[in-house]
């Protein structure tokens, strides 16, 4: 039987994703990885990868088979970094991911020995991506899955729109409401958050860069470990804080998203630099329980994001990047640029609608 050909809904998030993101360019050679559920996407990437005059080669597995393997526990073979394909990412200049298998809560469900050998090919892969010099991005189109939902508490078919809608949202445009952002948040030394239901901290810069990703992979991205891959949607400006300043309240009137559930009700009090107090209304052992081993530096500042995307309203995995969202994490910054924060642990409270000042001085937010 024929493959149908993309819809035009399809087809404009391709465009979108290889024009706009990825740039492609004639003769490039471009890699589209997915599963069998997602390959209506993967045809049109794969349709528009031709029409701009690229060569697109489109891999897919299959979840039942995945999921076969892992019973009959052919570890081995699923951890294995096959030459082949190897080959193939050596002569590749765009590749695109669309996640795993879409039973994530199965997948958090298995003996972390058995996960970490059945994806025991991971390093290996970057390597082998950044030695190739390639470019690409990972769509979280292919996040969504019916459990998944179901531990979100968010309708599927929504959930997937939203992500699409916000993927074909212009990079330009992105950077046009990032850019003012990062630059007072390098240039300032204390940054306010505050609102008139309970949010008022205060918080320390330290003149570091401020990232603003608006899912394009630069030259100097792809000199990074895992630079190479941008995420999908994107807009989010990321900074690492002062991790010895912060005093006072946020409250979140968002949740908190992590691979298999969520929190909400969210509250961080500081004092001195440090979280004093925390509490979810819901969903708290989703921190808690990383917290208790976080080791030094857990109650220390992390990052403070501000999302760009005007397609996203609390949507999971992505709620940093909602427009206006102030993301303000504790733990690990080490990731950022500049950031010291080395602890085994990052969690998050999200605010949207709180006000925001650089030493006094509003910031204009994206809503």
């Amino acid at each position: 039987m024929a493959a149908k050909s993309p819809s035009s809904r399809e087809a404009r998030f391709a465009k979108a994703v290889l024009s706009q993101n990825l740039r492609v360019r004639p003769g490039e050679n471009v890699i589209i990885e997915g599963w069998d559920r997602l390959l209506p996407w993967a045809t049109a990437l794969a349709r528009e990868a031709r029409r701009l005059k690229a060569h697109p080669l489109v891999l897919y597995d299959n979840d039942d088979s995945f999921w076969e393997s892992v019973d009959a526990h052919e570890d081995d073979v699923l951890g294995a970094a096959p030459a082949h394909e190897w080959a193939a990412l050596g002569k590749t200049n765009v590749y695109i991911h669309m996640w795993n298998a879409g039973d994530r809560i199965r997948m958090e469900a298995l003996d972390p020995g058995r996960a970490d050998k059945i994806f025991g090919w991971n390093p290996a892969w970057y390597k082998a991506a950044s030695k190739a010099g390639l470019r690409g991005s990972r769509l979280d189109i292919g996040r969504p899955f019916p459990n998944l939902a179901k531990a979100y508490d968010v309708d599927l078919a929504k959930w997937m729109d939203q992500l699409v809608d916000a993927t074909m949202v212009d990079p330009d445009a992105l950077a046009a409401a990032g850019r003012p952002l990062a630059r007072a948040l390098e240039r300032g030394r204390r940054v306010r958050i505050f609102d008139d239901h309970g949010t008022d901290l205060t918080l320390g810069l330290k003149h570091r860069e401020a990232r603003v990703d608006i899912g394009r992979v630069s030259k100097k991205d792809q000199r990074t470990p895992f630079g190479m891959l941008s995420l999908l949607p994107a807009g989010v400006v990321r900074v690492a804080l002062d991790e010895s300043v912060a005093e006072g309240t946020i409250v979140a009137n968002r949740s908190s998203y992590n691979e298999v559930g969520m929190s909400t009700g969210g509250r961080f009090e500081f004092r001195h630099g440090r979280l004093v107090r925390h509490h979810f209304d819901e969903g708290a052992s989703f921190f808690d329980k990383p917290y208790a081993k976080g080791g030094k530096g857990r109650d220390r500042p992390g990052y403070l994001a501000i999302g760009l995307n005007p397609k996203l309203h609390n949507t999971p995995q992505m709620e940093d990047r909602e427009a206006g969202a102030i993301t303000v994490a504790v733990g690990n910054n080490a990731f950022t640029p500049g950031g010291k924060n080395t602890a085994k642990f990052t969690g998050i409270v999200v605010n949207v609608g709180a006000r925001v000042e650089v030493d006094g001085k509003p910031l204009r937010l994206p809503r």
